[in-house]
């Protein structure tokens, strides 16, 4: 029992992070009138988005429904079997001395069944943890739909990242084709150098064309959480570096709540107290009856008592009692699988988010700074007749080759993150000096 009073209390921890979770409505409400001048000026911010997911989204709509359902459950758990009236004539409609109703004998009964081992409340137990376990997957799915939503809203600033990105690409390319074009005009370069730069810009351009038809289902897709079109055209953010990361650790620490462990303890509960239904149900219930018998047409009358129970010569739920047995077991074996694997995963994503964490500081302090200053000296000797455009060209492809990858690996460090705050169900944000659309700062 023991065991069951320390899965209780899991679960309540497990509610208190769902409340946590939720927290960042409060926020929203306190900046709401920010909120609506963003809003009317484009742009949507993290906190309106996740309130309007809780509020509008379709797979979270019928937990109110399941929620009355599950009530009624356990109404009908509690509800005691009723008394049984009847009525017994005999002696009637006969021949001989039987004929008509003067030697009736009429009888008049009351019974009640009596539940024996503590049935109605093993019932109601049996039910409640039903309506626990609905709960718990109830609010595992808001913690998928919140961390969706998230994820699509990264997507979102990843896309207007790389917009910007390339805006800057095309403005790079531009200024050095009118440096070619004039230094064509002057007889210092061929005609190629222009048709090569040129043909780099429409490169370029084209691929904004994709970006920005990206960018519109990336916005369609994030507005589709709370069934609605896409009124917005910006999303608040940047991808700022993050300089605090949690340690393997506290990540392994919050395994203890991460919503599917704690899923796969309400559903032992849950086996549990099936089980001990069933064991209940093995102890046989009696009924008590009392009544009144008349006899000679109503001339005389005696009272009766009935007391009737099976006779149990052996066990008759004893499958069913075998069968509740073996799922407990087997629900038992399950968090112990799942337990070591949350491990492993968590250890990798931990990994994969430090690795990338790295990478992009690695890109950010020394990578970059070698590529501008590469590109500067190129843009210097070209204009002084001493390399050709091809290697301006490949300077510039190295800049910004540089500058996306770390656009894409600071997205991979939140990802990760998210993931990490999704499957442990706990905030992963250390400090709160980081970009500000975090699914786990605006649940503080």
């Amino acid at each position: 029992m023991k065991r069951y009073q320390e899965i209780a209390l899991l679960a309540c921890r497990r509610g208190m992070v769902t409340v946590s979770l939720c927290v960042f409505a409060l926020f929203a409400g306190r900046s709401l009138a920010q909120t609506g001048l963003n809003q009317a000026q484009g742009e949507i911010t993290l906190p309106w988005v996740l309130e309007q997911t809780l509020l509008h989204n379709p797979q979270l709509q019928r937990y109110p429904y399941e929620l009355r359902v599950n009530e009624a459950l356990t109404l009908q758990a509690g509800i005691t079997p009723n008394p049984e009236f009847s009525v017994e004539i005999e002696n009637i409609l006969g021949t001989g001395e039987m004929q008509g109703i003067d030697n009736a004998e009429i009888t008049l009964g009351l019974s009640q069944v009596i539940e024996l081992g503590d049935k109605r409340q093993h019932r109601i137990d049996f039910a409640q943890a039903e309506e626990r376990q609905s709960l718990s997957e109830y609010e595992l799915l808001r913690l998928d739909i919140l961390a969706e939503t998230t994820q699509r809203y990264y997507q979102v600033l990843r896309l207007q990242a790389l917009l910007d990105w390339n805006a800057k690409r095309i403005l790079v390319a531009q200024q050095a084709l009118s440096v070619i074009e004039s230094r064509a005009k002057a007889g210092a370069v061929t005609q190629a150098d222009v048709s090569k730069m040129a043909l780099r810009l429409s490169r370029s351009e084209s691929i904004q064309y994709g970006l920005d038809g990206e960018a519109q289902l990336a916005r369609l897709g994030l507005a589709a959480m709370w069934s609605s079109e896409a009124h917005f055209a910006l999303v608040a953010g940047e991808l700022a570096p993050l300089h605090q990361l949690p340690t393997a650790a506290s990540v392994l620490n919050a395994m203890e709540t991460a919503p599917q462990y704690l899923q796969l303890l309400s559903i032992e509960r849950v086996m549990y107290a099936k089980r001990r239904m069933e064991e209940s149900k093995a102890q046989s219930n009696i009924t008590l009856g009392l009544g009144v018998r008349s006899y000679d047409g109503f001339d005389d009358g005696a009272l009766m008592f009935n007391f009737s129970m099976p006779i149990a010569l052996s066990n008759p739920n004893q499958g069913n009692i075998m069968a509740a047995r073996a799922k407990e077991e087997m629900a038992m074996e399950q968090q112990r699988l799942a337990r070591g694997q949350l491990r492993l995963s968590l250890l990798e994503i931990h990994l994969t988010m430090v690795n990338n964490a790295k990478q992009a500081k690695r890109l950010q302090q020394r990578l970059l700074p070698l590529a501008n200053r590469l590109l500067k000296d190129t843009q210097t000797a070209y204009q002084a007749g001493q390399v050709n455009v091809l290697l301006l060209a490949d300077a510039q492809s190295e800049l910004f080759s540089l500058q996306r990858e770390l656009i894409e690996t600071k997205v991979g460090v939140y990802q990760a993150r998210l993931e990490l705050e999704r499957i442990t169900g706990q905030s992963m944000t250390a400090t709160l000096d980081n970009i500000k659309p975090l699914v786990a700062q605006e649940h503080r």
